[in-house]
C-alpha cells in the first residue's frame, strides 16, 4: 500500500502566471511540455531579448533600491551587458541588438523612478489554488514595482517593457490583472492605475481594474485551473493550439506528438478497414 508521502511525489506542480497563463491559451500542448513534462528545450530560439530585458530590470531595480546611482548603473548596465554575451548573441533577424537603443530606454526608466516614492521593487506572491488527485496548481507573479507618484501622490504598479511593438492584445492587460489581483489577494487595495512603460518606445499603456474585474478574473483562473485538471497528465488531452512562434523552445517536441496522434489515427483507420 502506497504512503501518502509517495502519493504526493507523484503529483506534478506548477504555477499559474502571466506567462504560463498566456501559454496556455496559445498552445495547451505547448503548456503540457513546459510545465506538466517539463520537457528540455530542442530548439534553438533567440535569446537576446529576455536577456537585454533582464539587464535593464536589474538596473533599475538596483537603482531604486539605492543599490546604484547614476553614476555608477551605467557601468554595472556594460558589465552586465558583456557577461551576457550580448555582443555574441544574434536577434530574429540575425543582427546584433543595439546596446545604446537599451542605453536610451534605462535612462527613460531611471527618470520613472525618480518620478515615484516609496519604490517596493520585484515583489514575488504566491500562494496554493488548487489540489486534485494528480496535480498541485498554484498562484505566482513578480511585480516589477510598487510605488507612489510624488506628485500625485497615487499608488501605481509599474512593469517596463523593452518590446518594439505597444501590445494592443488581451495577454498584457491579462498581466495587469494578474498583478492587481495578486496585491488583493495579499491584503493590499486595488491601485489607482497599473501603467507598462515601453522604454524604447517612450510610451505607456495606462490600465484600471475595480472589484469586479477582481473577482471575474478569479473566476478565469478557477476555469483554466478546471480545464487544465480535466485533461490531466496525459499529453494527447491537449489541444495543439499555435506552436509555429519564434520562441517555441520545444518544437520538436511538439511535431512529434502531432506526428503521434496523426499515426494513431491512421491506425486506427487501418484496423477499421481490415476487420
Amino acid at each position: 500500500m502506497e504512503t501518502p508521502k509517495k502519493d504526493m511525489e507523484k503529483k506534478v506542480s506548477f504555477n499559474l502566471s502571466p506567462s504560463s497563463i498566456n501559454l496556455f491559451y496559445q498552445s495547451p500542448l505547448l503548456f503540457y511540455l513546459q510545465y506538466i513534462q517539463k520537457a528540455p528545450d530542442d530548439t534553438p530560439v533567440p535569446v537576446c531579448y529576455g536577456l537585454s530585458g533582464n539587464i535593464v530590470h536589474d538596473c533599475l531595480q538596483k537603482y531604486a533600491l539605492g543599490e546604484l546611482n547614476k553614476e555608477n548603473v551605467f557601468t554595472h548596465f556594460s558589465q552586465e551587458w558583456m557577461k551576457k554575451n550580448l555582443h555574441i548573441h544574434r536577434d530574429a533577424k540575425g543582427e546584433f541588438l543595439s546596446q545604446e537603443e537599451y542605453i536610451i530606454a534605462l535612462i527613460k526608466g531611471l527618470e520613472i523612478v525618480d518620478q515615484h516614492s516609496s519604490h517596493i521593487c520585484e515583489e514575488s506572491i504566491q500562494f496554493p489554488f488548487k489540489e486534485t488527485e494528480d496535480m498541485s496548481i498554484g498562484i505566482r507573479g513578480i511585480i516589477d514595482l510598487q510605488a507612489k507618484h510624488q506628485s500625485t501622490s497615487q499608488e501605481v504598479i509599474i512593469d517596463y517593457k523593452t518590446s518594439n511593438n505597444l501590445s494592443e492584445g488581451k495577454d498584457f492587460e491579462r498581466q495587469a490583472l494578474f498583478y492587481n489581483y495578486l496585491r488583493v489577494k495579499k491584503g493590499k487595495p486595488i491601485p489607482e492605475k497599473t501603467v507598462f512603460h515601453y522604454l524604447k518606445l517612450g510610451r505607456e499603456k495606462v490600465y484600471t481594474f475595480s472589484q469586479e474585474d477582481i473577482e471575474a478574473f478569479e473566476e478565469e483562473l478557477n476555469e483554466i485551473a478546471e480545464q487544465i485538471a480535466d485533461y490531466g497528465t496525459f499529453i494527447g488531452n491537449y489541444p495543439i493550439g499555435e506552436i509555429d512562434s519564434l520562441f517555441n523552445s520545444k518544437k520538436k517536441a511538439c511535431l512529434a506528438e502531432i506526428a503521434r496522434r496523426r499515426g494513431s489515427r491512421d491506425e486506427a483507420g487501418f484496423l477499421q478497414t481490415t476487420f
